[in-house]
């Protein structure tokens, strides 16, 4: 998700995960002064689809959030369970 340079909230982002906060297994935080936003990437192991849609709305709902945007990966065959 994006917001403005200095508006990033990560209370309210860990709110919006809700249930699937514990399944968060990497974040990344980017504040890029070229473009004036600050960057939050979270990567989650074993949540659906229709759930992180669920919580990109609930971000997209917050005033401060510029954008969020949904990438899944396929499971790597050699490594799913």
């Amino acid at each position: 998700m994006r917001a403005g340079a200095g508006q990033l909230r990560i209370l309210p982002v860990w709110q919006a995960l809700g249930q699937h906060a514990a399944q968060a297994r990497r974040t990344r935080i980017h504040c890029s002064k070229k473009h004036n936003v600050d960057e939050m990437t979270v990567m989650f192991e074993a949540v659906s689809t229709s759930d992180l849609r669920e919580v990109a709305w609930r971000l997209n709902a917050q005033s401060w959030v510029v954008a969020t945007s949904l990438q899944t990966l396929a499971a790597d065959s050699s490594t799913a369970r």
